[in-house]
């Protein structure tokens, strides 16, 4: 499969969905290009039937569709998967957005569409799921992380983070952004607008409701080792810090 920046581990499948089929014939010619598996639907009753026989490890779902909301998708299926879920919007409204992240998605895009763009994200969100391998942090030969945190090896470069019992963590890019930003703060506390001017890079206009369910998904992703109290502390009326 062509790619730029380099191979990945695996094809990967992509089911889009979006009621406007001049979108659809233009993001399913840009990413069967470019070597992508692709399923084309224009409804929330498409996508959940070709999800039956589809295997697809990347979304792309408009947030407005003919028979509901994508958002409503957007959490079926990251009620039961990791995968990519890249949202979509004729309106480039904060609210859509803060939503969207909110609920689990890894990226967003306002229409219109430009394909290069949008081949570009995906290839972004498909290094995260099937990074290529590296030592896990315990191993003196292989790369080390540039952070440890209580035990959790973070990759900056590579977007990864090991556990410490050396198994990848799925995070949204969303949550990888977050994380990372309160780790370069190097256990100082980080304020809410601190941590959104630090992702502002990804081109999301999160807000301070945006970064505290951000945070909470972290925390019941990464458990602390045999620790009572979290490591991602929150600082009641300032903000939030790693303390390990």
């Amino acid at each position: 499969m062509g790619s730029e920046g380099g191979s990945v581990a695996r094809e990967c499948d992509v089911i889009v969905v979006d009621d406007d089929h001049d979108i659809l014939r233009l993001v399913g010619r840009a990413l069967s290009g470019e070597g992508f598996g692709v399923r084309l639907t224009s409804s929330l009753e498409e996508c959940r039937d070709a999800m039956k026989t589809f295997d697809a490890s990347l979304f792309v779902i408009d947030v407005k569709l003919p028979d509901g909301s994508g958002l409503t998708l957007l959490q079926e299926i990251r009620a039961r998967s990791n995968a990519g879920i890249l949202m979509l919007s004729g309106r480039a409204e904060e609210i859509d957005q803060v939503l969207g992240l909110e609920m689990g998605a890894d990226d967003y895009l306002a229409k219109p569409v430009r394909p290069r763009e949008l081949v570009a994200r995906l290839r972004a969100l498909e290094r995260r799921l099937f990074p290529a391998p590296v030592e896990s942090p315990e191993t003196t030969t292989g790369p080390t992380p540039d952070f440890v945190i209580a035990g959790y090896g973070l990759f900056l470069s590579a977007r990864r983070l090991v556990s410490p019992s050396g198994r990848d963590v799925a995070l949204t890019a969303a949550e990888f952004d977050v994380l990372a930003a309160l780790v370069e703060f190097k256990g100082k506390v980080a304020s809410r607008d601190q941590i959104i001017e630090a992702v502002r890079r990804r081109n999301w206009s999160g807000n301070e409701r945006a970064i505290d369910g951000i945070i909470s998904r972290l925390r019941r992703k990464l458990p602390p080792q045999g620790a009572r109290q979290h490591f991602i502390r929150t600082v009641h009326g300032v903000g939030y810090m790693i303390t390990s």
